[in-house]
C-alpha cells in the first residue's frame, strides 16, 4: 500500500475537521479472476485535503488499512493496465465508507458493480440503495435512451420538457424514501450522510425538521454537530430570504457592494480559475448575461482564487470574456463571502430578484435563461 499524492480537495464538500484520530479500518478487496486487474486506488478527503492510496491486486485479492478521525466516505478506482490513474481507461467508482472495522468490498469485475459490507454505514448503505434501485433502473433507462437519440433531438426544448416531465416522478420518490429513511432511523449515524445528500432536494427547513427528529446522540456526534450548524447557515441564504450583504474588491482593488446592484436581477456566481466545471460553465452564464443584460440583469463573480492567484483569476477572466464585475479577497475556500453562503464547492450560484430577495441557487446552462425569460418576460 502506497500514498500517492494529497492535494487541496477542490470540489467535494469539506466537512472532516482536524481531531483524534480514532477510525482504525481494514479493507479486504476482493475481484474476480477473470477481471485481470492490477492495481486499486482508494480515494477519499480528510481535512479538506484528497488523499489518493493504491494497492497491488495479486490473485484477484489486494487490501487497505490505515486510521481516520472519523468515518469518511472513499471511492475506489481499479487499473487493469498499469498506466498512471489519470490516463486509465479502465478506471471506475463507485461511494462506500471508510470507518472503524473490516471492510468487505467485493466485485465480478468493476468498482461500479462492487457490494461493500461488513461495516454499520456500508450495510445501511446497501439496504436504502436496495429500495432506491427499482427507481435507479428506470431513471437509467430513461436517461439511456435520451443519449441514444440524435444530437438534434436532444437539443429540442419539447423534448427536453418531455424528458423532465418523465424524470420528475422518479426524482420525486427517491427523494421521498431517503426522507422516510431519515424519519425511520433516527438513532443511525448513517442518516447524517443521507441529510447531508438531500441538500437542494428539500427546503432548509424540511431538512432542519428532519435533523431535529435525529436521536441526540446522533446529533451530538462530530459530524452530527457540523452538518446541524451548515443547515442554519443555509437556510440564511435559502430561497425567500434577503441575501447577506457583502464588500469585496475587484481585480483593480476598487471595492464593490453587494446591495450597490439593486434594482437589477443579480446572479452571485462563485467560481474559481483554477475549478474546470466553473470554466465549462462560464459560456453559458456569458451567454445569458448578452441575452438580458438589457433588460435588467447582471452578475458580480466572486472568485475562490488564493493569494499566489491573483494573475491567474485575471488572465481567466479575459481569456473567457467575462465582462461583468467580478470581486474577491483572494482566500480560496476561506472567502468571507463564500462562508457567508454555505459554498462548499463551485461553480455555485444565488439568483436574486432587484430588491436584493433570493428567488433560485444553482442555475446550470439552459436553465439560468430559462429561469430568467420566466422572470424578466415582458421587461424592456
Amino acid at each position: 500500500m502506497k500514498k500517492l499524492l494529497s492535494v487541496a480537495l477542490l470540489l467535494l464538500p469539506a466537512l472532516a475537521q482536524a481531531q483524534p484520530q480514532t477510525e482504525t479500518f481494514v479493507l479486504n478487496g476482493n475481484v474476480g479472476a477473470q477481471a485481470g486487474v492490477t492495481k486499486a486506488y482508494l480515494r477519499y478527503a480528510v481535512n479538506k485535503v484528497m488523499v489518493l492510496d493504491s494497492a497491488v491486486v495479486e490473485n484477484g485479492r489486494f487490501a487497505f488499512k490505515g486510521t481516520l478521525p472519523e468515518p469518511i466516505r472513499a471511492s475506489m478506482v481499479l487499473s487493469r493496465n498499469g498506466m498512471p490513474l489519470a490516463k486509465s481507461k479502465d478506471g471506475s467508482h463507485e461511494f462506500f465508507y471508510v470507518e472503524k472495522g473490516t471492510i468487505a468490498w467485493t466485485t465480478p469485475d468493476s468498482a461500479a458493480k462492487a457490494t461493500v459490507r461488513g461495516t454499520p454505514l456500508n450495510d445501511e448503505a446497501a439496504k436504502l440503495s436496495a429500495l432506491l434501485k427499482p427507481l435507479s433502473n428506470k431513471y437509467d433507462a430513461i436517461n439511456q435512451a435520451f443519449r441514444a437519440q440524435p444530437e438534434a433531438t436532444r437539443k429540442n426544448p419539447i423534448y427536453l420538457e418531455q424528458l423532465k416531465a418523465r424524470l420528475a416522478p422518479i426524482e420525486a420518490a427517491q427523494k421521498q424514501i431517503r426522507v422516510n429513511y431519515v424519519k425511520a432511523h433516527p438513532d443511525a449515524h448513517y442518516s447524517l450522510f443521507v441529510l447531508l445528500g438531500l441538500e437542494g432536494d428539500i427546503p432548509e427547513t424540511e431538512r432542519f425538521a428532519l435533523y431535529q427528529r435525529l436521536s441526540t446522540g446522533v446529533r451530538n456526534s462530530a459530524r452530527g454537530q457540523r452538518i446541524g450548524e451548515q443547515i442554519k447557515n443555509l437556510q440564511q441564504v435559502a430561497v425567500g430570504n434577503l441575501a447577506p450583504d457583502f464588500t469585496q474588491n475587484t481585480p483593480d482593488n476598487v471595492p464593490v457592494k453587494l446591495s450597490s446592484l439593486r434594482g437589477k436581477y443579480v446572479l452571485i456566481d462563485f467560481w474559481a480559475s483554477w475549478c474546470g466545471p466553473c470554466r465549462q460553465e462560464n459560456p453559458n452564464v456569458v451567454k445569458a448575461y448578452n441575452a438580458f443584460k438589457a433588460k435588467g440583469f447582471t452578475v458580480l463573480g466572486v472568485s475562490l482564487d488564493n493569494e499566489g492567484g491573483h494573475a491567474a483569476w485575471v488572465r481567466a477572466i479575459e481569456k473567457d470574456g467575462l465582462p461583468w464585475t467580478q470581486v474577491s479577497d483572494l482566500k480560496y475556500w476561506n472567502n468571507a463571502v463564500a462562508q457567508a453562503y454555505n459554498v462548499t464547492s463551485i461553480p455555485q450560484n444565488f439568483l436574486l430578484d432587484p430588491q436584493g430577495k433570493i428567488v433560485a441557487t444553482n442555475l446550470r446552462g439552459e436553465e439560468l435563461q430559462s429561469t430568467l425569460g420566466k422572470l424578466l418576460k415582458g421587461t424592456k
